[in-house]
């Protein structure tokens, strides 16, 4: 009998050997022995565990984008970090929590106590995303939960592949996102919020728009110049870059991930990426920053909504062949702001632009005469853009100003030694504002390089002839020094 005992034993792993040797065999290969090793561990210790996926990474990512198309959440675990045991009884292993990822995502865990489980996962992540595991050798960065969704999807072989993006959202005690502790409550708020955004994707992922339509290959390559190549990607799917390779069209990417990054230069030439647009550049990691330098030939850069004004002088370190800068605002700016930026600019950039609602007057500060303002020797053209808002009007200015607006651009613009081209985009309804002779001749008379001066009008203002009259004596007026030109659109 005892021998018979001891044979039934013989496979058999209790209770304390679980909690003794962790949720993971050392050197774990199968990924459901691991898995099921896992789920035995949690309920030991928990009394509860999300309905993991029983097998590898790559087939829960494929699972989980076939019909119902949910994104898979990687629950990375570290017996050694004292964040883990809090993590999974207060907030993972909870019912609420577990109901949630039933319905929403495709659970996926690994654990990294032991030194080969982690080798083993850095390898399978690397195949999968073309990117590394981020190395943490601090324990406390334990656990971490990343979000995966498509994206891209692409045809090879009369098969389906699909390039994914991967999203940290919490590290240790922190949802990445908001930088907030975290608890039951608001991580129950950040995982809809990622499966939203999954969600969008799928929705356009899934909008064949060339089988669809049937355009032409030249088409779609006249198409995709007027797209940044994010856009025209969900558009046209990544077999648009095949096209663009062939025909070396230089392309625009929009905030680009590590995995777009890398899925892109496989792709296509570096020298074909010339241009970049992105979100609060000084908000990101070195490692997020280095992987930007993907081409020494962008020369056009666009920044959204800048605050930081230093954080430019990371332009000429990621992009030395910068020439020009473009800057989007959502609200007005001020000129004394715009000014100070002339103070971190590179000589090479010539090309300035500013898009905004408004310029602020510049008697907004009290102590405006009291300020230095820079000058800047290497813009050769300025545009500025505020086609989509109303002028400010006389009233908001503390002198009562007419032509205040046109005042405080002249001031900025004179500050532009080597000025030679401005362009400014304006509606209809602002254009009276912007026909003063006196300003235009005093930018005129102190910016000596000024060739050409553009003013293009959103809307028809051909049928006002008191309008028509006002250019016409502005242009007479200017005529042997500068080019003066009003474009309707």
């Amino acid at each position: 009998d005892s021998d018979a005992d001891e044979s039934d034993n013989d496979g058999f792993v209790g209770d304390d050997e679980i909690i003794d040797s962790g949720p993971f065999p050392d050197e774990c290969q199968d990924e459901i022995i691991g898995i099921e090793s896992f789920n035995k561990c949690f309920e030991w210790r928990y009394d509860a565990c999300p309905a993991f996926f029983m097998g590898s990474l790559q087939d829960a990512c494929q699972e989980a984008f076939k019909s119902t198309r949910r994104p898979v959440l990687v629950y990375l675990n570290n017996d050694k970090s004292m964040f883990n045991n809090i993590f999974c009884y207060k907030i993972f292993c909870s019912t609420i929590i577990i109901d949630y990822l039933l319905q929403n995502y495709i659970a996926w865990p690994w654990d990294i106590t032991l030194e080969s489980n982690r080798t083993a996962l850095e390898k399978v992540w690397k195949e999968m995303f073309s990117t590394q595991l981020p190395d943490s050798l601090n324990v406390e960065q334990y656990p971490m939960l990343f979000g995966i969704m498509r994206l891209f999807v692409e045809k090879k072989n009369d098969s389906l592949t699909s390039e994914y993006q991967i999203k940290l959202l919490l590290k240790g005690d922190t949802l990445m996102r908001t930088q907030e502790k975290s608890n039951r409550e608001n991580v129950l708020n950040e995982l809809p919020i990622f499966k939203e955004k999954c969600d969008e994707n799928e929705r356009i992922l899934s909008f064949e728009f060339i089988t669809k339509i049937g355009l032409s290959s030249d088409i779609i390559l006249e198409i995709a110049k007027y797209l940044i190549l994010n856009d025209a990607i969900n558009v046209f799917s990544t077999n648009i870059l095949l096209s663009l390779r062939q025909y070396e069209a230089r392309v625009e990417i929009y905030q680009p991930a590590n995995e777009f990054i890398n899925m892109i230069i496989r792709k296509l030439k570096s020298k074909q990426i010339v241009s970049l647009r992105l979100n609060t550049i000084w908000y990101w990691t070195q490692p997020e920053l280095d992987s930007l330098v993907i081409s020494t030939n962008v020369i056009s850069l666009i920044l959204l909504n800048l605050q930081e004004i230093n954080s430019i002088n990371k332009c000429e370190t990621y992009f030395p062949n910068l020439i020009r800068l473009s800057l989007w605002y959502d609200n007005e700016v001020s000129v004394r702001f715009l000014n100070r930026i002339f103070e971190y600019l590179s000589r090479s950039i010539k090309i300035f632009e500013v898009h905004c609602p408004a310029l602020a007057c510049s008697h907004y500060f009290s102590n405006q005469y009291n300020m230095t303002f820079s000058k800047n020797i290497g813009i050769e053209h300025f545009l500025l853009d505020i086609s989509h808002f109303p002028l400010s009007s006389m009233n908001d200015c503390l002198h009562k100003n007419e032509s205040c607006f046109l005042m405080t651009t002249i001031d900025f613009i004179q500050d532009m030694s080597n000025i030679r081209d401005v362009r400014l985009i304006t509606n209809k309804y602002n254009i009276n504002k912007l026909l003063d002779l006196n300003e235009w001749r005093r930018l005129v008379d102190n910016c000596f390089l000024l060739k050409k001066i553009t003013l293009k009008i959103l809307g028809n203002i051909l049928q006002d002839e008191e309008l028509v009259k006002k250019i016409a004596i502005i242009q007479e007026g200017l005529r042997q020094a500068v080019e003066f030109q009003v474009i309707s659109m």
